[in-house]
């Protein structure tokens, strides 16, 4: 576990600290997004450090963190971190794991997918009180992607 104090910082509606660069180096962190898990003043934080470069990252503080500490942009808060190297991937409910493996577009739209983004996409299918309705998200969105074409997103990243 590395431990650091640090300034929370606001960017956009994000709160965020500046990881020092002797912690990203004693985490062996080279990737641009690096999964951790610690403590912010002891509670427990499961998150991904961002490269700002040159060996540094930025590490942003939660909401539901900041809530529980009473503390904003400004504040100074103690972390422990460290590597986390558990696997983030989302557990796909039985009916979408199906409509992937009869879709192979799908499922190559799906697995193109960052992990944070997949992880979204199952908490949007299986926030539902009935299966039926469950079934019906993973119908459309399965139909929806089966559409899908590349121009499709080199016109809304070039719009």
């Amino acid at each position: 576990m590395r431990v650091f104090s640090a300034q929370i910082y606001k960017v956009g509606i994000i709160r965020y600290v500046d990881v020092p660069a002797e912690i990203s180096r004693g985490l062996e962190a080279t990737e641009a997004h690096m999964a951790v898990r610690g403590t912010v003043e002891g509670v427990p934080l499961v998150s991904t450090m961002v490269s700002r470069g040159k060996g540094c990252h930025r590490l942003a503080i939660h909401g539901d963190i900041r809530k529980k500490l009473r503390v904003d942009a400004g504040a100074v808060v103690e972390i422990a971190l460290e590597r986390d190297r558990e696997s983030r991937e989302p557990v796909l409910p039985p009916a979408m794991a199906l409509a992937l493996r009869q879709s192979p577009k799908a499922q190559a739209l799906y697995r193109g997918m960052s992990v944070a983004l997949r992880r979204q996409v199952v908490r949007y299918i299986t926030a539902v009180k009935q299966q039926a309705t469950l079934e019906r998200r993973v119908t459309a969105l399965v139909r929806r992607w089966e559409k899908f074409s590349p121009e499709q997103k080199k016109k809304k990243s070039a719009g």
